[in-house]
């Protein structure tokens, strides 16, 4: 099964916000074209974020196809096909050019958060369940809680009791997520991940 990747941004966290004028860091995780779409943007805080999340999730995705894979932003660059905005809502579509070649993602940002979802091809990513919830505030752990919400959802349609369920790591790079029932590896491609206020989850 084609393995899957996702990245969520909280865009009003203080290390978020105004990051597009960071000239250093810009030109360090960009590329000329995708520089230009940033600067072009009317909202270019959340164009960056954009682009940063579908190589991130990108990347998320091919590194389970091969370990040696390195996370380095410039060698995923970022094509966008589609985009729609409103003042309160984006939607984007477009390819992450990865080192294993073309890795489908859609993007969109609503309520503070972006989130990107990443596949190896047009049909996983069509099939692909993923949402965002906000981290409850008394003090639970992000990454905890986005274990806990995909356990419950998988729990939830295959109608089995949530504590057989498990989310395990790989011992060894790049140290995925898979989720056990009964110390069963599921046959299912899931990808979890965190950021200020929001936790987010897809699988496949």
């Amino acid at each position: 099964m084609p393995p899957v990747g996702n990245d969520v941004v909280d865009l009003s966290d203080p290390e978020n916000v105004g990051k597009s004028h960071d000239r250093r860091f810009c030109r360090r995780v960009f590329n000329d074209d995708e520089l230009a779409l940033i600067a072009a943007s009317l909202q270019p805080d959340t164009m960056l974020w954009a682009i940063w999340a579908a190589k991130e999730a990108a990347y998320k995705a091919v590194s389970r196809i091969d370990a040696s894979v390195c996370s380095i932003p410039k060698k995923f660059p970022v094509v966008l096909e589609t985009s729609s905005s409103s003042m309160d809502n984006v939607s984007m579509k477009g390819i992450a050019v990865s080192p294993l070649g073309n890795v489908f993602v859609r993007i969109s940002a609503e309520n503070g958060m972006l989130h990107a979802v990443a596949a190896e091809t047009t049909e996983t990513l069509a099939r692909v369940i993923a949402w965002v919830k906000i981290v409850p505030a008394c003090g639970a752990e992000p990454s905890e809680f986005a274990r806990k919400i995909l356990r419950e959802e998988i729990a939830r349609r295959l109608a089995c009791p949530f504590d057989d369920l498990a989310v395990l790591k790989e011992n060894e790079r790049p140290w995925a997520p898979y989720i056990v029932c009964r110390d069963v590896r599921l046959p299912v491609q899931i990808s979890l991940s965190h950021d200020g206020r929001f936790a987010a989850v897809a699988f496949d």
